[in-house]
């Protein structure tokens, strides 16, 4: 009974081994795709939105837009640069 389950175990054992090496390129290459993705998007639309409040709320027409929409375009590129730093 013992060896029964010890060989059942050994099979389980090879079978997600197998299975995750298989599977792990895959998902690390989408996970890293939507990840660069996302830290290019999301500071340079938190920028956008922020510049449009600015300029809603002091009446002012495309400044603090052109402001923010820069500074977002720097932070997503720097968070890129950071994240394929932590690749190597």
């Amino acid at each position: 009974m013992k060896k029964n389950i010890s060989k059942l175990n050994e099979k389980i054992e090879r079978f997600e081994t197998k299975y995750k090496s298989k599977n792990k390129n895959k998902n690390s290459n989408i996970n890293i795709g939507l990840k660069f993705s996302l830290d290019l998007i999301s500071p340079i639309i938190m920028g956008i939105l922020i510049g449009i409040g600015c300029d809603k709320f002091f009446s002012t027409n495309p400044i603090f837009f052109l402001i923010f929409l820069l500074l977002g375009i720097i932070a997503g590129f720097w968070n890129i640069f950071k994240s394929v730093n932590r690749l190597k």
